[in-house]
């Protein structure tokens, strides 16, 4: 998703270093490497979902996985770590969706929780957007915890901390047309479609904007079609026409 972002690379530099400078400006030195860590994942995470070959992509991600888990064991409150860890388990599941993937998800959406209790406003409402999409696509009560009403509101929460991100806007315009609030999305949608490209995640806001387009085509010829059926309708006023 876009924000700030992340590298696995490089892990036992940033061990060493964290081992070496213990004291004085330990802790600036640490945060450097931390963000840049953050901003290589970040990209990666773009790459590898919308740039790579799909029989690629599992392979991939499952890799950048691993580099995540691997930062948490030295920053395990982290919460940058904490949302990317989640949203490449989102982006695993969207690969091999089934019932079977419902547990994990559950474990994804209380990594986001989390992360929103160490910092409300954590990756500029990425965890708010991510929550908002699990919330509106996984299948509701008695299989898991799908619910529309919670997605609204992790939706507007997301738009509150981040107005003009593609992610925010493109998601929420997606679920109100799939809610058959197609007039309403078409703001959102144009909003996307209006927006320049995220350069640090070019592939994933290049990909939203096209389907924004795409959506907003289709939103105008379903409102056409209407226009001209009604205005097709023969009057049943009950007047006799004149003789």
């Amino acid at each position: 998703m876009t924000t700030k972002r992340l590298p696995a690379k490089s892990l036992l530099v940033t061990y060493l270093f964290s081992i070496i400078f213990v004291l004085g400006f330990s802790q600036k030195i640490s945060a450097a490497h931390t963000f840049q860590d953050l901003e290589h994942i970040g990209q990666r995470w773009d790459e590898i979902t919308y740039h790579w070959p799909k029989k690629q992509r599992m392979a991939g991600l499952t890799e950048l996985l691993s580099d995540i888990q691997n930062l948490k064991q030295s920053n395990p409150e982290k919460p940058e770590l904490l949302v990317w860890e989640a949203i490449v388990l989102v982006s695993r599941a969207s690969l091999n969706p089934g019932l079977g993937i419902l547990g994990e998800l559950k474990y994804t959406r209380n990594l986001l929780l989390h992360a929103i209790e160490l910092d409300p406003e954590i990756m500029d409402g990425a965890a708010y957007l991510a929550l908002g999409c699990l919330y509106y696509k996984v299948p509701g009560w008695p299989l898991s915890f799908g619910n529309s009403e919670k997605a609204a509101h992790y939706f507007h929460k997301a738009l509150a901390l981040n107005p003009k991100g593609i992610e925010s806007n493109y998601y929420y315009a997606d679920y109100l047309r799939k809610i058959g609030k197609a007039q309403q999305s078409f703001r959102y949608y144009q909003k996307v479609a209006d927006l320049p490209l995220d350069p640090a995640q070019p592939y994933l806001s290049q990909r939203l904007k096209e389907k924004a387009r795409h959506k907003l085509t289709k939103l105008v010829a379903q409102v056409s079609t209407i226009v001209i059926k009604s205005m097709e309708k023969p009057d049943y006023s009950g007047a006799e026409p004149q003789r």
